[in-house]
């Protein structure tokens, strides 16, 4: 839409009377596009009307965004606490299957269908991965020899 408006021509020129009667209809104007009532609208009304739509707008599309935003908080929390749930759910069965297959219980299992006849089960402590083994000592005489020659 333009802001610059230009003039209307004014016709100077008379019209000439006509002999007969007009039998012309009037004829029918179709209303504004809603387009323009809308602009009429946005035009006619004050500073102070205009801005409190703006802010009224601005604070329902951010009342919006908030929402989206809790319910997607919502959501996270829930599929977190599910995946904590599920985690300790299989540290269980895992606890659970491993006790079903240490050294001993294989022995004893072993020795029912007498497969075996052990004297005795010793269990080696566990350590961690982590942990640094100690040098292994020997009880017997190695020589050392240089695997160099000079």
């Amino acid at each position: 839409m333009s802001v610059i408006t230009f003039p209307r021509r004014i016709d100077t020129r008379r019209e000439r009377p006509t002999t007969r009667p007009s039998t012309r209809r009037p004829t029918h104007r179709a209303a504004a596009p809603r387009s323009r009532a809308a602009r009429s609208f946005w035009r006619g009304s004050t500073v102070l009307g205009k801005s409190t739509v703006i802010v009224v707008v601005a604070l329902a599309l951010s009342l919006a965004g908030s929402m989206v935003v809790a319910n997607r908080q919502v959501e996270i929390h829930q599929l977190q606490s599910q995946l904590l749930q599920d985690q300790s759910t299989y540290a269980e069965q895992v606890g659970t299957m491993t006790n079903v297959s240490t050294p001993s219980q294989i022995a004893s299992q072993a020795s029912v269908l007498h497969l075996v006849d052990p004297v005795s089960v010793i269990q080696v402590p566990s350590t961690s991965l982590d942990a640094p083994l100690p040098l292994p000592k020997f009880t017997g005489y190695a020589p050392v020899t240089s695997r160099t020659t000079r």
